[in-house]
């Protein structure tokens, strides 16, 4: 954006001016802000300068803190543009305000100058008859004539007043020559539309003050008939409308903050109008779903997978019914940028009128790390490491699971103990023994159910568990099977190692827990050992016999 850039002779008339109101006091500042003594070339009275500290402090520690950050904006500004303003408190008097005029005097005394004036001192003045200084006298309207081509010809003194300048000063000038660069444009249009249509016509612009300053105003230019256009003198009803702006800026300012606090956010935010319609959107969340910027609630979430897209749009329309807010967890399908597919949690909460817009806030995060950091976890507290069976502690709670389930049936379990297991560790070594584990792992869940359930509870123990039986003789056809797998040669990576098992089996009655289950069935595989320690079946289940003992 191109600033306005007061020229050297604009900033000696400026300080001249400033100099002329009876409030006024005057700070001279290094460049770098601190304050120093006024060098000889500048003369000012004595009692009108402010003293300067010993340790020659910044000129931010007068200020009240909370106006640090303004006239830190408008020191930068003046650096760029040699004059600027601000309205502040000081740090010992945060309940007067004062008119902070900056103005680059470097070209004429090798300093910056900054100027105060008390903005409550015609106030506090009453009826003493003081002069009371111009910006707290600063009228709200005044009235220009000018010419068909924009020069002013007359000013009101309610002109002056309000932006500082004489009469003389602004007659014979044209009215842009004292608007913001950046409206110039504008107001040539405006007052071009007055007079082709002549009808009057309203501008709103930035007017530049005697101080440096700028002053919102809004112009409504009226035609005059006259017999030649040349003849003719306009109308200019002038407004302040400062305090409308400056409202507006600050909105205008809350908005932005509120856009960069939400982009810096680790979220996605997307608000929703109660229509589905999109009102805004943070950068993240374009970036997490891949969908662009599309205007409705259904095309920015378009790359939730199908098989939750059913349950989100649900949950979406009930809270933007008014329903209570929800969180759930959605897949996203892999975006050009990410190249993966994504785990997300969905926050949505529901925004009523005394929110601002009724309608919704939908709040994602990616929770991709977190769920496969969730999932290791599950698996390493379920799972046994070597061999991929289940655990002790899973395996116990899946068959305790399976006995208190609502209308259980028969559940059969199998106690496999491998024979000669040590041999092979101390023949062969532990890896021998390892890949033996692993390789008897792989054959029992080889001839079970789809239902049935391995687990390894101890070195080379393994516990089966068979839910849904129709007889116990199902579960002896169970344990055949698992004995002939575990009946022969296996050739390992250190050598051929011979592989069988003892293997025990029992049946659920009713009211049978998971511990006396187990125990029968260990009691039934020591019985195997001691009978046939090659491999047997052993004979104990609900009682009854649960099918031949293996030849």
């Amino acid at each position: 954006m191109t600033e306005y850039v007061h020229s050297f002779e604009a900033r000696d008339k400026t300080f001249a001016g400033l100099l002329e109101l009876p409030h006024a006091r005057v700070a001279v500042l290094a460049p770098d802000g601190r304050r120093i003594p006024a060098p000889a070339s500048l003369v000012v009275d004595g009692d009108r300068l402010v003293p300067v500290p010993q340790d020659n402090a910044n000129i931010l520690e007068m200020l009240d803190p909370a106006d640090v950050v303004a006239a830190v904006a408008a020191w930068d500004h003046t650096g760029r543009t040699g004059v600027g303003a601000v309205s502040v408190r000081l740090r010992e008097e945060p309940g007067r305000r004062y008119r902070l005029t900056a103005v680059d005097m470097r070209h004429r005394h090798g300093v910056f100058v900054c100027v105060f004036m008390d903005l409550d001192a015609g106030a506090a003045a009453g009826t003493d008859g003081g002069e009371q200084p111009l910006a707290a006298l600063r009228p709200r309207s005044a009235r220009m004539l000018k010419r068909f081509d924009g020069v002013i010809v007359d000013v009101d003194e309610r002109a002056s007043g309000m932006l500082g300048w004489s009469r003389e000063q602004m007659v014979g000038s044209r009215s842009t020559h004292f608007f913001h660069e950046e409206d110039v444009q504008r107001s040539i249009a405006a007052w071009l539309d007055m007079l082709g249509t002549k009808h009057s016509s309203r501008v709103r612009v930035r007017h530049r003050c005697a101080d440096g300053s700028w002053l919102w105003i809004e112009v409504e230019n009226i035609y005059q008939e006259a017999p030649e256009l040349e003849d003719a003198v306009m109308i200019s009803h002038i407004s302040d409308i400062s305090e409308e702006m400056a409202a507006y800026e600050a909105l205008r300012q809350r908005e932005h903050l509120f856009r960069r606090l939400a982009d810096s956010l680790p979220v996605g935010l997307l608000q929703l109008e109660q229509d589905g319609s999109v009102v805004y959107a943070n950068s993240l969340l374009t970036t997490m779903l891949g969908t662009g910027t599309a205007g409705t609630a259904r095309e920015r979430l378009a790359s939730v997978a199908d098989r939750d897209r059913a349950m989100l749009d649900a949950a979406l329309q009930n809270v933007l019914r008014g329903g209570p807010d929800r969180e759930l967890e959605v897949t996203v399908q892999p975006s050009p940028v990410s190249g993966e597919q994504r785990r997300c949690a969905v926050t949505l909460i529901g925004l009523s009128d005394e929110d601002g817009t009724p309608g919704a806030l939908a709040c994602v995060r990616d929770i991709t790390e977190s769920v496969r950091s969730r999932e290791e976890l599950r698996v390493k507290a379920t799972f046994d490491h070597l061999t991929g069976c289940y655990n002790r502690a899973s395996s116990l709670a899946i068959l305790d699971r399976e006995l208190s389930a609502e209308g259980h049936r028969l559940t059969g379990v199998i106690f496999v103990d491998l024979n000669e297991f040590k041999s092979v560790n101390d023949s062969l070594g532990h890896a021998a023994g390892d890949e033996l584990l692993v390789n008897a792992a792989g054959r029992i869940k080889g001839v079970l159910r789809s239902d049935d359930v391995v687990g390894r509870i101890g070195g080379d123990e393994f516990l089966l568990i068979c839910p849904r039986l129709e007889h116990p003789a199902e579960l002896a056809g169970i344990a055949e099977r698992v004995g002939g797998a575990l009946d022969g040669d296996v050739t390992l990576s250190a050598g051929t190692a011979r592989l069988s098992a003892a293997i025990g089996v029992a049946c659920s009655t009713d009211g049978s827990t998971g511990d006396v289950l187990i125990a029968r069935a260990d009691a039934a595989m020591y019985e195997s050992k001691r009978h046939r320690p090659r491999r047997s079946v052993g004979n104990l289940s609900s009682g009854r016999d649960p099918g031949p003992e293996s030849p």
